[in-house]
């Protein structure tokens, strides 16, 4: 039978070794990674190489963040359903530009919820909102032009003993926050 031999490295190689590499990962970072990602080009080599470009690219392909409206807010329908655990209550939100209009169904499962349909400005830190429906039911439908920019959805709580299940249709224009 054939012996397979390792061989064995010693210490000072694996330290040497060790150095290079981190070296090279540097230099790779100060000349490629930096200029190709951030736009930081501390050498002049990721200009030279064009790797600046994509940094530029990248910072015009900006992800979409809460407070401002175009092609986020588009026409949407969505359907989503919520457990409300007992003795608890739980938030569900989105966000709508002002005068947009949020066309809306839930029901539960049977049980009668306390709910608050309420918006919320954005940017406001004082914790105001508006309340724009308020009452204990076990179901509820129609349509809010919102009057703000900012969140808006419902706050359910369940004062019974048993979790409750929650159905929501929802159709507009908005972005889903979700549970908050």
């Amino acid at each position: 039978m054939n012996k397979i031999e390792h061989p064995i490295q010693s210490l000072a190689s694996l330290v040497k070794a060790s150095i290079i590499a981190s070296i090279l990962a540097v230099i790779i970072l100060l000349t490629v990674v930096l200029p190709a990602e951030y736009g930081i080009d501390p050498t002049g080599f990721g200009k030279a190489m064009g790797l600046t470009v994509m940094a530029e690219n990248a910072e015009q392909a900006v992800k979409p963040t809460l407070g401002s409206c175009d092609e986020r807010t588009l026409l949407r329908e969505d359907t989503v359903k919520l457990t409300i655990p007992a003795n608890s209550g739980l938030e569900y939100k989105f966000y709508l530009e002002k005068d947009a209009v949020l066309e809306y169904s839930w029901q539960t499962d049977g049980a009668m919820l306390y709910f608050d349909f309420h918006g919320e400005p954005q940017g406001d830190t004082t914790g105001y909102f508006k309340s724009y429906k308020e009452a204990t039911a076990d179901k509820g439908n129609g349509s809010k032009s919102v009057p703000f920019n900012g969140s808006h959805g419902w706050y359910w709580k369940n004062e019974s003993g048993k979790p409750i299940e929650v159905s929501l249709k929802t159709k507009g224009n908005y972005q889903v926050i979700g549970l908050r």
